[in-house]
């Protein structure tokens, strides 16, 4: 039988292709493609069942062959009732498995007609498979370490090339060598880390026994940490490591050498240094210990969106000084848009507020030019950024970007946004928002970001409700989900320029959202003496 093979520069050559044979070589991904008659000869070997043990695991709709020095692949839902359509779809996949370079040079994808239908397969020299360096109990850090820290960084590196992921199970990857390559044949849609960061607990929860303690989990942390910095572009408005290191937060894993390996981990990945050395004061709340703001009845002064805006936050901690109020939260954006940034800073820390990191404080702090930010909005945060010290610019990048404490949650955007400062809540929005809060055990969502004040509640099984602004709403966490954001302290908006504020009694389950007037005239003129675009000084003067 002639061979059909076709080399990587060949492929447009495919539509020559003799649809009359049974087995078509359509071509390989690199230049040592696998000839028609090694392939022929391992199709007609015993087909090898699959599953979630042994050597080979995968989905049982897989046809695997295996052989001594080659492994077949072929796909039964990888089928065509048309040779030459099956052609341009293998064409393209071949292109597409070259430009992203996971898999190995001699991987050659062939068509297989049986019972006037035709399947796509591959076939690939037999690598060592790479779960099974692992099942080595006496298995040591030092050879172990750089094997991991390779998968992860092949991970990461096509997840922030091509915006997608890969199957994260260690049975999916295979080595030649010292070569580590890609061996499953789906690629699968981003998901904000999610599954990678599933990938590393589970990790933590086989292994860190034996040789992934303490010491290696911090290493890791480390070096995952350097391959953000490196593979995902600056300005993307999120902070990646914090988004998995929350992920793997949220985990559950059991007391103990586990539990050690996670933290370490965590730690290690964001990078957590002793509150003196990030610039705070050393009664700065630890986020650890935010649940203490709900243990008793209390009051909690909730503020949002202060954004550098010194005379409206003086005005509502005066207008407040006298009502009891020892606990006070934060939700975001310290800074932005306003004139003041420093002073409101160094005011929170003084009166040792819990303040959580907004979209404005990450790049400001930072210090990363936000792609999606407005023109106004980089502006200021460039203007910001010069007149803030190096300490307090670490102290924004340092700020807690969720509190997840049952039935309570606390984030600068919304429950469902997976990078916690960017997405916003309102009445378009709410619905999915509190479904989330249901399906997740929460019952309490307090928010900034959106600036307007305003109280969502939804039933399992019912409709939003939009509770009036200002005024007391009474809250029940039984089957119900809530969203509570105070509004805006320094630029409000919604057609009210007054500064808005909240206070919670978590006890009682009560929230009071209030407005009052401010001394604009002290914000306006250091605007306008700094230069300020004059969108936010009317935006100021109108409250919208």
């Amino acid at each position: 039988m002639k061979s059909n093979l076709l080399t990587s520069n060949e492929l447009n050559k495919a539509s020559q292709l003799d649809l009359n044979s049974p087995l078509i070589m359509v071509g390989s991904i690199g230049e040592s493609a696998i000839t028609e008659d090694e392939t022929l000869k391992l199709l007609k070997q015993e087909r090898q069942e699959l599953g979630r043990d042994g050597d080979f695991i995968g989905k049982s709709t897989t046809c695997m062959y295996v052989g001594d020095q080659h492994v077949i692949k072929l796909q039964q839902h990888m089928s065509f009732t048309d040779g030459r359509i099956a052609t341009k779809w293998v064409e393209h996949r071949i292109k597409k498995e070259q430009t992203i370079g996971l898999y190995h040079p001699s991987r050659s994808w062939f068509l297989l007609q049986d019972d006037e239908k035709w399947f796509a397969g591959n076939i690939t020299i037999r690598l060592s498979l790479f779960h099974q360096l692992f099942e080595n109990k006496d298995l040591q850090p030092a050879i172990a370490m750089p094997w991991i820290i390779q998968v992860c960084d092949k991970y990461l590196h096509h997840a922030a090339q091509g915006k997608d992921r890969l199957d994260e199970g260690l049975s999916n990857f295979g080595l030649d060598g010292d070569q580590l390559y890609y061996l499953d044949d789906d690629i699968f849609s981003w998901d904000h880390f999610h599954a990678f960061s599933a990938l590393i607990a589970g990790w933590f929860r086989r292994y860190s026994k034996g040789w992934f303690n303490s010491e290696s989990t911090a290493q890791l942390g480390t070096e995952v940490r350097r391959m953000l910095d490196s593979h995902f572009e600056k300005g993307s408005g999120i902070d990646a490591p914090q988004v998995i290191a929350e992920q793997i937060k949220g985990m559950f894993f059991p007391a103990g050498t586990i539990q050690e390996a996670a933290d370490a981990f965590r730690m290690a990945l964001i990078h957590r240094v002793e509150p003196a050395q990030r610039g705070l004061t050393a009664n700065h709340w630890d986020a650890e210990s935010f649940g203490l703001f709900f243990d008793d009845d209390d009051p909690i002064l909730l503020l949002g969106d202060v954004h550098a805006n010194l005379p409206a936050l003086e005005a509502v901690l005066e207008h407040t000084r006298t009502w009891g109020i020892k606990r006070i939260c934060v939700l975001g954006d310290v800074v932005g848009y306003g004139p003041h940034p420093a002073q409101c800073i160094d005011l929170l820390q003084s009166i040792n507020a819990f303040t959580i990191r907004g979209n404005h404080d990450h790049a400001i702090g930072s210090q990363e030019k936000v792609r999606t930010m407005s023109i106004s909005s980089t502006w200021v945060a460039s203007w910001s950024q010069q007149h803030l010290s190096n300490q307090q610019r670490q102290y924004l990048a340092n700020l807690p970007t969720r509190i997840l404490n049952r039935p309570w949650l606390a984030v600068h955007g919304s429950p469902v946004d997976q990078t916690f400062f960017n997405a916003y809540v309102y009445d378009r929005t709410a619905e999915n928002n509190l479904q989330w809060l249901l399906d997740e055990g929460f019952s309490f969502c307090i928010h900034g970001h959106c600036h307007i004040q305003a109280v969502y509640s939804m039933e399992r099984g019912g409709v939003p409700k939009k509770f009036s602004e200002q005024g007391i709403v009474e809250l029940s966490d039984i089957g119900h989900s809530y969203l509570i954001c105070p509004g805006s302290v320094g630029q409000p908006r919604g057609g009210d320029p007054r500064a808005a504020f909240a206070v919670l009694y978590p006890a009682q389950q009560r929230v009071e959202n209030h407005r009052i007037n401010y001394p604009i005239q002290q914000t306006i003129p250091d605007m306008i003496i700094h230069g300020f675009p004059e969108q936010l000084i009317q935006r100021l003067r109108n409250g919208v």
